[in-house]
């Protein structure tokens, strides 16, 4: 457990390479083309079912997979500007609702006038309809990715395109609310130095949940990296399946008035 992080770093370092050469089955962004032709394609299986599984294994994709992620992950450690974390609140919320609606709303205006065209016939699964074919055009739109989201990351801290603009983001994070897969804190071993808050790479306030929760880090942001287990040299925290979130508080609660 306490090699987590390392194993998630060359993991996404391992997809970051593979992207120039997968780039239409790992870019969630050309889920918008599969539906523009009305075809079921890898990147929809791919980023679908990672949104799917989200509250189950929570934001495992963006912590995993997502080679923006990385990339931002890498330039917000010398970020301009240092963001302060902070709850969603309505106007994130409704940010990250109209960047949604904005995404599907014009991929199925233009598959219903595709439809109607006869430009497309039916729809259909299809897997490999985009093919990996690493062209010019492609070569430039990879780079600009990649330059916008290390743009980003050193200009506004870590991950603030995920949690602002990020399509997927969004809806993975609507899911994790959820999640049985989350951080767990050993309380007798905290003693709330705030490491693991100051190396999250998402920023999340971990020793409020020890604070509040018993230990229960709830937050529906976490990318399940495990950057906090390596943080931590007390060794308090896992990450650990919790399929009964209040019955689990209740039990700590009756363990410490019993101790």
């Amino acid at each position: 457990m306490k090699k987590l992080f390392t194993y998630n770093l060359l993991l996404r370092i391992v997809f970051l390479i593979l992207t120039p050469i997968f780039f239409r089955a790992l870019n969630f962004a050309f889920i918008w083309h599969s539906i523009y032709w009305g075809v079921v394609t890898w990147v929809v299986v791919i980023w679908g079912g990672l949104m799917v599984l989200a509250p189950l294994i929570g934001r495992a994709g963006c912590g995993w997979v997502c080679f923006f992620g990385t990339l931002q992950d890498f330039s917000g450690q010398q970020s301009l500007f240092k963001i302060p974390w902070r709850k969603p609140g309505w106007g994130l919320k409704m940010n990250r609702m109209m960047v949604v609606l904005a995404f599907f709303t014009t991929a199925f205006a233009f598959l219903f006038l595709n439809l109607k065209s006869g430009l497309v016939t039916h729809l259909q699964f299809n897997l490999g309809f985009l093919d990996m074919n690493f062209d010019s055009h492609y070569k430039q739109v990879w780079v600009y990715d990649c330059g916008g989201a290390v743009l980003f990351g050193w200009l506004l801290d870590r991950r603030w395109m995920c949690r602002n603009l990020c399509m997927m983001g969004s809806l993975c994070a609507a899911g994790a609310r959820y999640s049985r897969l989350i951080p767990v804190v050993d309380t007798d071993k905290c003693n709330s130095c705030g490491k693991c808050d100051r190396d999250c790479l998402v920023k999340i306030p971990i020793t409020q949940y020890v604070a509040n929760n018993n230990g229960l880090v709830t937050n529906s942001e976490c990318l399940i990296c495990g950057k906090c287990i390596e943080s931590c040299y007390r060794k308090a925290i896992s990450i650990k399946f919790i399929w009964n979130r209040k019955k689990y508080v209740k039990n700590q609660l009756a363990v410490q008035t019993d101790g």
